[in-house]
């Protein structure tokens, strides 16, 4: 595993963005257009916060694990642009939300959605995360072993005032994480969906040839979903996001990990 100060790596849309926890293999990162593991975003009624600074350090290490905190500052949100000019947020956005309703609910027609996707980097729209005034900070810590990472999210510092959910992401690349898998079920690729509710009690994600594997399980006092999605040049994520009450003040889970 790895993780960054700064915004590495810079990889396509979220390029501008603190990531997580990166999963390293073979000497290569694998998280692609992935955020990592264990990255907080919170959503407002208007708008969606994100972290484009971080401080990290170390706090413990021994020979079987290690602490790595990382405190996210939410002070970034998105804006789209068409070859450099802002687009007006308000008409934007009620687009976007249409949109993001069929995307996500209207499985049989990803093919033309990705289309349009595609289309939008053609004719110059792109995704900016402008920095803001922050809504506050997010300190992760990450306890390392071999085997798996228990994540503690501390969300007591993040203004609560019109928020509707924490988010905390749990993404690696598509590329390389093409296989999900619940109970007796296997799917890859597309088949896997954008954004999923996990029914199952646990979910993996692998690799083709289960080289790799990171699991995750349901919990109490959140709702977990299951993505997959590569767009060329714009995305390329594999994941698990838990989706939290505002109220939430502490949250911890645990990732774990085969080879």
């Amino acid at each position: 595993m790895r993780v960054y100060p700064d915004n590495n790596p810079k990889n396509m849309e979220i390029a501008a963005l603190q990531k997580g926890l990166v999963l390293v293999y073979n000497g290569s990162e694998l998280i692609e257009e992935g955020a990592g593991f264990g990255v907080p975003i919170t959503k407002y009624s208007d708008r969606t916060f994100f972290s484009r600074t971080a401080t990290v350090y170390v706090k413990e290490q021994n020979e079987n694990s290690v602490i790595i905190t990382k405190v996210f500052l939410l002070d970034a949100i998105s804006k789209k642009q068409v070859r450099g000019s802002n687009i007006n947020d308000s008409l934007y956005s009620i687009f976007h939300k249409m949109f993001e309703k069929s995307y996500l609910h209207l499985g049989n027609m990803r093919s033309v959605f990705d289309w349009i996707m595609r289309l939008r980097k053609t004719i110059g729209i792109e995704t900016q995360f402008s920095k803001v005034s922050p809504k506050g900070k997010v300190t992760v810590s990450y306890h390392c072993f071999s085997d798996h990472i228990k994540v503690y999210a501390d969300f007591s510092e993040v203004d609560k005032a019109g928020c509707k959910e924490i988010l905390i992401l749990n993404e690696q690349g598509a590329t390389f994480f093409r296989k999900y898998s619940i109970v007796n079920e296997v799917f890859f690729d597309k088949k896997i969906g954008a954004w999923n509710k996990v029914v199952a009690e646990k979910a993996e994600f692998s690799d083709i040839r289960n080289r790799i594997s990171f699991s995750m399980e349901k919990r109490e006092g959140a709702i977990l979903y299951c993505g997959w999605e590569q767009i060329k040049d714009r995305f390329s994520w594999a994941g698990m996001t838990y989706a939290l009450s505002p109220k939430t003040s502490i949250f911890n889970y645990t990732i774990r990990l085969k080879k």
